[in-house]
């Protein structure tokens, strides 16, 4: 019983240290942010805050597919992995939430994956 808490302890220390892009610091998500030297574009429709459902906007030319997903650094905060949907040529919408952070923590990590490669955008909630 011992030998297979312990792996399954591993497994999630594993899973909660993944390795994230650098991120891209974003002072104000509601004025829009750039990515992959400004190739991808990121907004909300209002100041994003835990549990307030927001609408998140990306700006993508040529994307298939594109999913967001929020974390803190060196802390995963669960399944919250959304999938956009195409609104227009090269704009991508979804209605996201944050999640609660119990430790009062408000840096964020928003983990865009365009086509299966992935982007980290910084920025924190008030």
């Amino acid at each position: 019983m011992r030998r297979v808490m312990v792996c399954v302890f591993v497994l999630a220390v594993a899973a909660c240290s993944r390795e994230l892009p650098p991120p891209v610091a974003c002072a104000d998500l509601t004025q829009s942010c750039r990515l992959d030297g400004g190739a991808i574009e990121v907004r909300a429709d209002h100041a994003p805050s835990a549990l307030h459902p927001f609408t998140l906007t990306v700006g993508v030319q040529g994307a298939r597919q594109v999913h967001a997903e929020f974390v803190m650094q060196g802390m995963e905060m669960g399944l919250n992995r959304y999938r956009l949907e195409p609104t227009a040529a090269g704009v991508w919408r979804g209605r996201v939430t944050l999640p609660v952070c119990v430790s009062g923590r408000r840096d964020w990590l928003l983990i865009l994956d365009v086509d299966g490669e992935q982007h980290a955008l910084a920025f924190a909630t008030n």
